[in-house]
């Protein structure tokens, strides 16, 4: 089994509203509405993922609307969004060698980097939500691949652990959060290393893109069929592929 990687931080206790069962791999937590399972085929390939069969249930459920009066908790992980599929299918033609170090970034149910995982990266699971990482590595077993690692990752708060690889789905979507995803890849990308991050075409990717230039980093933007675009889209699926263009002392 995979070492589990957990910081030592109140932010753990207090990031789920629902009970994780440790490493009992047998059984998926109790949520409201329950599971159900969904497979999603890329070309030759499928992945089968365990889903919340109804989340719009969480937003009504007392243990959750008591978590995000204690903390702002938000079940953001019990949806897959639209891009995790598009994401998924494209994981492939990734530009680094299969096998390096992938951390994901808001796994949420862990598509995207199921994807990585099956073309044989090493992948870390990231998510706020601890329930969320349980569910990543079911559904990894699921899909017979290996037990991964996972990290419990408050991305403020960035480990001193490197990768070859960051990737992230739909993680763009808050203005603040822009400079805070960008410090944690200072801090956990490898000086050679490449970041891709999904973005649906969301009104706040320019954004995204004017800050990730004007910091360490060469920013190319990848349509659905991974053609290079000029500037941000708003009308559809693209992919911010970040390199440093200069590394740090402190790097």
């Amino acid at each position: 089994m995979a070492a589990k990687q957990t910081p030592e931080n109140e932010f753990q206790s207090q990031a789920s509203a629902f009970p994780v069962l440790a490493d009992d791999l047998t059984e998926l937590p109790a949520i409201p509405g329950g599971w159900k399972t969904v497979e999603y085929e890329f070309g030759k390939k499928s992945l089968s993922i365990y889903c919340p069969a109804d989340p719009d249930l969480f937003l009504d459920d007392n243990d959750v609307m008591a978590a995000n009066e204690k903390n702002d908790y938000m079940p953001f992980w019990t949806f897959l969004w639209p891009s995790a599929i598009q994401m998924a299918s494209l994981m492939d033609q990734a530009p680094w060698e299969s096998g390096s170090s992938v951390l994901e970034l808001g796994s949420g149910l862990g598509l995207v980097g199921l994807a990585a995982l099956k073309r044989g990266d090493e992948v870390t699971f990231s998510d706020y939500d601890p329930t969320a990482l349980h569910v990543c590595r079911m559904s990894s077993i699921k899909n017979g691949l290996p037990d991964p690692s996972v990290l419990q990752l408050d991305w403020r708060q960035p480990i001193d652990e490197q990768y070859d690889a960051i990737i992230g789905c739909e993680v763009t979507y808050d203005a603040p959060m822009h400079t805070v995803i960008l410090d944690l890849c200072d801090k956990m990308l490898k000086p050679e290393g490449v970041c891709w991050f999904g973005d649906p075409g969301r009104y706040l990717s320019p954004d995204f893109y004017r800050l990730a230039l004007s910091r360490t980093y060469q920013v190319r933007i990848l349509n659905k069929e991974l053609n290079e675009i000029e500037i941000p889209s708003s009308e559809g699926f693209q992919i911010f592929e970040l390199r440093r263009t200069c590394i740090s002392s402190n790097i």
